[in-house]
């Protein structure tokens, strides 16, 4: 299978590919081009408080540049994954659209990762996310 470079650097990123790295990359993808790049973006992100959805932090990290290192990305527990992005006074809120946290933890497998990355890598943003401008 050919893996697209975005998923690839991702992978040396994260260390594997899987499901929720790849709902991560999506989000900040979403909350970078919706808000500008890097300076003065913070997110808070909500996921379960360990791996695999936990993994959606890395996403974000990577796609949006917000890091725990800049102190600039926060994480709050919750049930199913989202992210609200702030800058200059906006906020943009991506959650994962219902149905889709039960579809993943059900149909998700460590020998199918790469596939099922590349189909949540694909999928339309308006299938995945609801996404609210606030």
């Amino acid at each position: 299978m050919d893996v697209p470079p975005e998923l690839e650097a991702l992978r040396t990123f994260h260390g594997h590919l899987g499901v929720y790295v790849t709902i991560g990359l999506r989000m900040g993808a979403i909350g970078r081009a919706r808000l500008g790049a890097y300076k003065g973006l913070s997110a808070t992100v909500r996921s379960r408080p360990e791996p695999p959805m936990l993994c959606v932090v890395d996403g974000v990290q990577f796609s949006s540049g917000c890091t725990m290192g800049k102190g600039n990305i926060r994480v709050e527990p919750a049930e199913d994954p989202d992210v609200t992005f702030t800058k200059a006074g906006r906020t943009l809120r991506i959650a994962l659209r219902p149905g889709w946290r039960e579809r993943i933890d059900r149909e998700m497998s460590k020998e199918r990762e790469l596939e099922q990355s590349l189909f949540y890598f694909r999928a339309p943003e308006s299938e995945l996310f609801d996404v609210t401008d606030g």
